[in-house]
């Protein structure tokens, strides 16, 4: 189990008393806060429920047992009244003296608090002879032998209070309220089931208590039915298939619990080591899988049942709370906690516990085959008759109630008989007997409350949780609201999508609101869908004061809530002076969406300006009707901030602008995890979730890259009004993305911004031709006005044209109004207030390679026109700073080609970087040649201004910065390493210049200056960040810097121990700190690189002075130590071994690892930061320094005269492109569309992973390996016969040769061979045989519907009209070996008569089981007890709402039995059918038109048709191909079942994920939203007989374009073999007579047949 939540999760509540009945702990969810940091905390903030893995620490041990002791109390008997009856036995109690035994169970040496004795006659009860005590056993329990688990226990007097006990549970134990409460009831006798139903049984409990939070409360002992739950709880445990760990709690009689000796202790036991061994006879052991027990002491001993009392009144006090799913949901009704009985075997009193259960209106669940009171519960309900009745005191309400017999309660009675009458019967008590039938008579007439589930049905066991949710879903069947919050509480959308939203049910929005609001605080994602399906639409759903109350309402752990906490403290601060701080456990945060707005821009940086800043007075909450701008962006935020990734996908892929709210997302989820620095495993989630984002961002931009280029280049540079004001490529830069801004659509945007309006191909050649020559830019320079072929989706309609301009006056305009911008683009004019939906089929916007258009219509008629007529293009009528790359279409001036030339960032590079040069060596000029002393030349006045217009240039930078505020203009503009360098530079050549003129300073001026140019020159490493060649070398370079830093302070070490040591030995004593230092630091450091300095170590011809004194004080060279001659020597030795060998090949290792390390990103990082170079040169002016001055004047006197320029605004750029609303509509469409297009893509890649074959591969072994079960089965029985028939063939072979040598002994035999006889066509047909019981359907397959019948295959005749029919008459029978009786064509109508018309009667044991879908057996019953069923209309009374009326008219019903309205069929019964009547079914026929590979419909060479394609199964039976089909069921309209069908046997629909279910059934509901009827009528099916057949209506579904079909790929599933499209055409062979249907379909399309 999970970690015991620590102490400072739940405050305890103190003391209370016994008889306490408060309701709610204080211990909710807003109650406490809990901090982010530390292992305990899960993801939204919920605390892990259960104590299976760890026990508690002291000061909670010493707390906890002070509380049990001072509430708890135990019961111990005190009056000794001997039981002279009862033989003693053997038992754990150790006897001391005397061994009489009380009626209590216990032995007089046992009772340690006798106050008197009384004589034997006396009745024991438990409530006079007993006493209450503090309880002696509580604590923890370990299993000696099964691992590390740890349960909690505790003794209760049977007495004790419930809520005690809840107390007990929630406060000491920890535990949560559940979602369910499952009690599981049955025997405690140990019972067989199959291991493949123990374990789909097992799974499918643990399923249910997992998926709604449950808890499983059983008898808690280790036998029976207690047992198979344990085991199902351990199995899930081992197999750690969830955090959410069951809690299983077993009530048990503390009397029965064997060796409970080893759980007493006044103190408490943690843990109490318990031994689980077999029992003797009176005892039981514990079960070592539950998680807690709770064993209930009367004082009585091996005496069972003295639990169910407190048991019940626990259950029910704690069905009385409310559920811990809904009680957050503001607005909406808490749902009590529902609980769900479910019956396994069990004896009498599980047939009392059920009977009390239903009886408080308590769902049960049956499961039948478990044996003992469950079968007899089970029979009973599946043979008795439903009826509608009217509830009491509610008008229009109806419940279900069984109808019990005088014959079916004898069969019951004799069934209790047989079950629990022992070896004797007729020893029975009748009271007894009485009671026992009354409890069952009783809870079948409640069967509304009822279910039956067959453990043995393989269709059913898999889902037994979905019978548990189902039973309570039924018991509240009138109360949608109410099923619908259980349903939301369980986290079930399965049960709710099939249960709960029908489609006889329509919802309103209101009714869904609160509860979608739940569901989307509590992360229930699969419920948010269906809810967003069923009508609630987020536009009217999300007010903004909606909004606030969501962020109010966050659990109070997690990165957002510590941010929120944050900015309250700040704004309630600056207000008052109350603090936050002192109560940071607060009930809840009430917080604005200006604060929300200001934790956003604190994650994305100062450049995002909030929605909420710039829209107040709609999102300040006062207006409780304000709607949010858009829903699903709030929606999507609110999931991104609290890490909720599958809601946020959601919402994602339910908005709009999905490249940018990835971006966002990723980029919001980065700076949340840089946050959370002492929580790694959260931080790590957080940056997988961000890459995700990520990938989904550059999954909509690649598929946006490969419809139009320059669309997509214009998408990431769109000024996004909801996100900031940003653009997507700002976006990605911040966030760090790599990948997406490695994308050949962002470097493509690169290069055109880089290169202005001039075409991409332009030489360098000409580019330095026109720098150094101007008038050649007109001859040379080429413009996208200028190139000839424009990237235009516009085709030209002669052949001789090449080039079209798209101005308004060149184009033919169609019935849509069109609209020039401002930004070049031609837009299609749309009413304000279109729903995006319906604007989809206008996404018309026609712009030189930028415009959006649809598919449908890009050929537009152009109009000739003289080039004279051409507009000429001007100067951008952009605003200040607009970024302005695509081509106008226009002719271009000759003034404007010089502007563009000069503005294109790439010229304003250039420009700098030969003035950059120019300035370099004037500065070296300077200090090689004119640098004096006070004297300046010319050069040195040009480099002082070019140094100041550099200032003024770094001014002009950081004003213009993104920023908003000071501080964060200073941390962008220093967070640039390159806007340091530039400072170095000016702050030490201004330092050089002041120094120059000073005679003390002079040297050091030069040096300075020196050093400032080195640095000047390192900065002209900057410039080769544009090359695509030497920029991923710098990084390299820059990567390999800090490989040498680390490895600098290695080789220091190194360096200090030999310098020191080899200094300390040659010169000991010396006293001068700079010859230490130099002997310490410049001799070691210049050794590694083959300077020895041996001649000194050795002292071998080395000038120095001997003596040391004078060497000190006449400051000379002192000689080395006569030791240190030969020792430094060695060391030196080991010092260039570690240093030049292993250190430096150290350091080039390190280095080789790094560049093949960066080698694979190093093209992705160069490509990144070339965007800080692109735009640091698209916002500078176009002049270089130091003419720059000029245009930094124009601007301070712009800001002067103007208030404040564009430019120095910040948020503007030139990396920006503002569009009108009509243009901004149509691009977001065309995003939108985009979108869609690559998440239909990765669905159908992620159907083809390899992880869902293998799932889908497994989940058909497992069919395979129950058919092959039938398969053996089938060929045992078929072995069997054929024996029996070898061996009667042998024997008749023997008479015969007997006979024949009889005969010919006694001369009889014929004298001529037997001549050989015609053979008549009557005799060739088949006998009729006599009726055969071999071989019926396997009994796996009973209490279902038998493979054929689910797949429903029905055949109907090629004529329309058929006076006989000729399948339904074929023999065998299909799936058995039963024979027809033979039918002769004159004799098939009832008309006819036919005396010797015997038919057989069958029906099939599947039929005969009583499953839901098959009426009750007539045939058995005699013509008095036959019900007469409401035959020739709609059947209200039996079985549900039946249709039993028939196409083709009214049918005779003869003996309560209707006729085959085509007559005799050679059988009576049902056969495989499950109605007495017509059988109604539906098959659905998909067709389209056949097309080549051009698009074109395919025409047939003979009839000169078009060919029509139809979806066609293959049966798995005999391999034909047919149309998919099944069966209307009850309450079940025909849409329904055709949608159901096709999608279960054509696309596979049984092997799909909830989720892929989903999205087929939306996409279904398009495809058969219209379909043409073209057969209604009788089916001549071989499964027909004379009292049951089958009517089908046959409906097309035509997809004329093809483009329904293409979003599915079809799929064999359910009973279909394959699947494929197959041209319809009269040749090809099908299954019975679906030709006809098709010969139908094609004369209503006019198509080959």
């Amino acid at each position: 189990m999970a970690t015991m939540p620590s102490k400072n999760r739940v405050q305890p509540m103190g003391k209370h008393s016994k008889t306490s009945k408060s309701g709610e702990s204080p211990t909710g969810w807003h109650s406490s806060f809990v901090p982010r940091k530390g292992k305990g905390r899960m993801k939204n903030g919920h605390r892990r429920t259960g104590s299976f893995s760890s026990t508690l620490d002291g000061s909670e041990q010493t707390e906890s047992s002070h509380w049990i002791r001072n509430h708890i109390r135990m019961r111990e008997c005190i009056t000794f009244i001997p039981d002279e009856k009862r033989k003693k036995r053997k038992t754990s109690i150790i006897s001391k003296g005397d061994d009489r035994k009380c009626k209590c169970g216990y032995l007089y040496s046992h009772h340690h608090h006798i106050t008197k004795e009384k004589p034997s006659d006396t009745k024991w009860n438990s409530l006079k002879h007993t006493a209450m005590a503090k309880t002696n056993a509580f604590g923890e329990l370990e299993f000696v032998g099964f691992g590390q688990r740890v349960g909690k226990f505790v003794r209760v007097d049977h007495t004790t209070e419930p809520e005690d006990v809840l107390k007990l549970m929630r406060e000491q134990w920890k535990l949560e309220l559940p979602n369910l409460l499952i009690s599981v009831t049955g025997g405690a006798k140990n019972f067989y089931i199959k291991p493949r139903l123990q374990e789909v049984f097992r799974k499918g409990l643990i399923k249910a208590a997992q998926s709604t939070g449950a808890w499983i409360i059983t008898g808690g002992t280790h036998a029976g039915v207690m047992k198979h739950v344990g085991e199902a709880v351990r199995t899930n445990a081992v197999a750690g298939r969830s955090d959410n760990k069951v809690v299983a709690i077993g009530v048990a009689t503390w009397g029965i619990v064997h060796h409970k000796d080893e759980l007493i202790n006044p103190q408490g036991s943690f843990p109490a080591r318990y031994h689980l061994e077999d029992p003797p006879p009176g005892r039981a052991a514990l079960d070592p899988n539950h998680s807690h027990f709770i064993l209930v002491d009367d004082g009585t001993n091996e005496q069972f049942g003295k639990e169910i009392k407190l048991r019940a009144e626990l259950e029910k006090r704690i069905s009385e709370h409310k559920t811990r799913a809904c009680t957050h949901a503001p607005g909406s009704s808490s749902v009590s906690i529902p609980v769900v009985l479910l019956a396994l075997q069990g004896g009498p009193g599980t047939l009392e516990t059920v009977y009390q259960g239903v009886s408080n209106n308590t769902p049960a669940v049956i499961v039948e085959g478990s044996g003992g009171a469950a079968d007899i519960l089970a029979y009973g309900f599946n043979h008795s008759p439903e009826e509608l009745v009217a509830v009491e005191g509610h008008v229009g309400q109806y419940e279900i109630v069984g109808r019990v017999d005088k014959q079916l309660e004898e069969v019951l009675r004799a069934k209790i008989v047989e079950e629990f009458g022992g070896s004797d019967p007729s020893k029975l008590d009748p009271n007894k007997l009485k009671v026992w039938t009354k409890w069952v008579v009783d809870s079948i007439k409640k069967k509304q409350l009822l279910s039956v589930f067959e453990i043995d049905s393989r269709e059913s066991a898999k889902n037994i949780d979905v019978a548990m949710l189902r039973a309570l879903l039924r018991a509240n069947k009138d109360d949608y609201q109410h099923q619908l919050k259980l349903a939301l509480a369980w986290n079930r959308s399965d049960i709710a999508e099939t249960d709960i939203f029908t489609a006889d049910r329509r919802w309103k929005q209101e009714e869904l609101e609160d509860l979608m609001y739940s569901a989307i605080l509590e992360d229930k994602v699969n419920f948010v869908k269906l809810f967003l399906e069923n009508g609630v639409s987020l536009k009217d759903f999300l007010t903004v004061r909606r909004l606030q109350r969501l962020y109010s309402e966050i659990p109070q752990s997690g990165v957002l809530f510590d941010l929120l906490q944050k900015r309250l403290r700040e704004r309630i601060s600056s207000s008052t002076s109350k603090s936050l701080s002192r109560k940071p456990s607060s009930a809840k945060i009430s917080v604005t969406m200006d604060d929300v707005g200001h934790v956003i821009q604190s994650l994305m940086g100062e450049i995002y300006v909030p929605l909420y800043e710039r829209n107040p007075e709609r999102y300040a909450g006062v207006d409780p009707k304000a709607l949010c701008e858009d829903p699903t962006r709030e929606l999507f935020l609110f999931c991104v901030l609290l890490n909720r990734q599958e809601m946020a996908r959601l919402f994602w892929e339910e908005g709009k602008e999905g490249v940018a709210a990835a971006l966002v997302a990723s980029k919001l989820l980065k700076s949340m995890a840089r946050e959370l620095e002492n929580d790694t495993e959260m931080s790590e989630e957080m940056l997988e979730h961000a890459d995700k984002f990520e990938d989904l961002a550059l999954g909509v931009l690649n598929e946006c890259w490969g419809e139009d280029e320059l669309r997509t280049q214009l998408l990431l540079v769109r000024e996004l009004y909801l996100w900031g004001e940003l653009t997507c490529l700002r976006i990605a830069i911040s966030g760090n993305h790599l990948n997406f801004i490695a994308h050949s659509a962002c470097q493509a945007l690169l290069n055109n911004i880089w290169m202005g309006k001039m075409a991409l191909d332009t030489s360098m050649i000409r580019l330095f031709s026109c720098i150094f020559i101007p008038p050649l830019v007109p001859a040379l320079i080429y413009f996208r006005e200028d190139q000839k072929e424009e990237e235009t989706l516009i085709e030209p309609l002669g052949t001789d044209e090449r080039h079209y301009s798209i101005a308004p006056g060149s184009m033919r305009r169609p019935v849509v109004a069109r609209t020039k911008t401002s930004a070049g683009m031609i837009v299609d004019d749309i009413p304000e207030g279109e729903d995006l939906n319906k604007s989809m089929e206008m996404v018309v916007v026609h712009s030189s390679g930028s415009g959006l258009i649809n598919n449908r219509q890009k050929q537009v008629q152009l109009k000739e026109e003289d080039e004279e007529d051409e507009e000429e293009y001007e100067a951008p009528a952009t605003e200040e700073g607009e970024l302005d790359f695509r081509s106008s279409g226009k002719r271009i001036g000759l003034l404007t080609r010089f502007y563009l030339f000069y503005d294109a960032p790439i010229t304003t590079f250039m420009h700098n970087v030969l003035s950059y040069i120019l300035f370099l060596c004037l500065y070296s000029v300077v200090i090689l040649r004119q640098f004096e002393f006070n004297v300046l030349s010319v050069i040195d006045y040009i480099l002082a201004v070019w140094i100041f217009t550099l200032f003024c240039e770094e001014i002009r930078q950081l004003i213009t910065t993104e920023a908003r505020s000071v501080s964060g203009k200073l941390l962008e503009y220093v967070g640039n390493s390159w806007n340091l360098f530039d400072l170095a530079n000016i702050t030490t050549f201004v330092v050089a210049f002041a120094l120059r003129f000073f005679p003390e300073t002079f040297s050091a001026a030069r040096v300075l200056y020196s050093l400032n140019l080195m640095i000047f020159f390192f900065r002209l490493l900057h410039i080769f960040y544009i090359n695509k060649e030497m920029g991923p070398k710098l990084i390299m370079i820059a990567r390999m810097l800090k490989d040498l830093i680390f490895f600098i302070f290695i080789l220091i070490i190194f360096i200090l121990a030999y310098g020191v040591a080899s200094q300390a030995i040659l010169y000991p004593n010396e006293t001068r700190a700079g010859t230490i230092l130099q002997g310490i630091f410049h001799k070691a450091y210049f050794q590694i690189y083959g300077e020895l300095f041996l001649e000194e170590i050795m002292n071998d011809g080395f000038t120095c002075e001997a003596n040391d004194t004078l060497a000190i004080a006449t400051n000379q060279q002192r000689c080395p130590s006569e030791v240190g001659t030969y020792l430094v020597p060695v060391l030196l030795g080991l010092y260039m071994l570690v240093t030049n060998v292993l250190l430096l090949n150290l350091l080039i290792a390190m280095f080789g690892y790094t560049f093949e390390k960066v080698q694979e990103n190093t093209d992705k990082i160069w490509k990144f930061q070339r965007y800080d170079l692109i735009k640091e040169y698209s916002d500078r002016p176009p002049l270089a320094p130091p003419v720059i001055f000029f245009s930094h004047i124009f601007l301070l006197f712009r800001a002067i005269t103007m208030g404040c320029c564009k430019k120095c605004r910040p948020g503007d750029s030139v990396m920006k492109v503002k569009l009108e609303k009509a243009e901004r509509k149509q691009l977001i469409l065309w995003e939108y569309l985009n979108s869609e297009n690559y998440l239909q893509q990765t669905r159908r890649e992620k159907s083809q992973e390899t992880d869902e074959r293998v799932h889908n591969t497994q989940e058909k072994v497992d069919e395979l390996k129950d058919l092959a079960s039938e398969q053996d089965e089938r060929l045992t029985r078929l072995e069997e016969q054929m024996m029996k028939s070898t061996m009667s063939l042998d024997s008749i072979v023997q008479a015969q040769a007997w006979i024949i040598k009889s005969l010919q002994q006694n001369k009889l035999a014929a004298s001529e061979d037997a001549p050989e006889l015609e053979v008549t066509p009557a005799e060739k047909a088949p006998r009729a045989a006599v009726p055969s019981l071999t071989r019926e359907p396997s009994s796996m397959n009973v209490g279902k519907r038998p493979k054929t019948v689910k797949g429903r295959r029905r055949t109907l005749d090629s004529q329309p009209v058929q006076e006989i029919h000729q399948k339904a008459r074929t023999t065998p029978y299909p799936m058995c070996d039963v024979n027809r009786c033979l039918v002769p064509d004159d004799k098939v109508p009832w008309e006819v008569p036919f005396s010797s018309y015997h038919p057989v009667n069958y029906t099939a044991e599947c039929v005969l089981a009583g499953p839901p879908w098959a009426d009750v057996d007539l045939m058995s019953m005699s013509l008095e007890e036959r019900p007469f069923l409401m035959f020739n209309q709609l059947d209200t009374k039996f079985k549900g709402a039946v249709d039993r009326t028939s196409f083709i008219g009214t049918y005779k019903v003869k003996e309560k039995l209707p006729l085959n309205p085509k007559g005799r069929t050679g059988m009576v019964g049902r056969g495989l059918l499950g109605r007495f009547g017509p059988n109604h079914a539906a098959d659905p026929v998909v067709t389209r038109w056949k097309r080549d590979k051009y698009g074109n419909k395919e025409v047939h060479p003979e009839s000169s048709r078009n060919v029509l394609e139809f979806v066609a199964i293959q049966r798995r039976d005999n391999l034909l191909w047919a149309i998919p089909g099944g069966m209307v069921e009850p309450g079940e309209n025909l849409t329904m079942t055709l949608k159901n069908e096709f999608g279960e046997e054509a696309l596979g629909k049984l092997d799909k994920t909830e989720q892929e279910r989903m999205d087929m059934s939306h996409k279904l509901d398009k495809l058969f939203r219209q379909g043409k009827e073209v057969f209604k009528g009788y089916s001549d099916d071989p499964r027909n007989t004379d009292n049951a057949w089958i009517e089908t209506t046959a409906i097309n579904y035509h997809d004329e374009e093809g483009y329904l079909m293409q979003n599915f790929t079809l799929q064999a599933g359910d009973d279909a073999g394959a699947v494929r499209w197959q041209d319809v055409d009269g040749t090809s062979p099908l299954f019975a007579s679906h030709q006809a249907i098709l010969k139908h379909v094609a004369g209503f399309h006019n198509a080959h047949f």
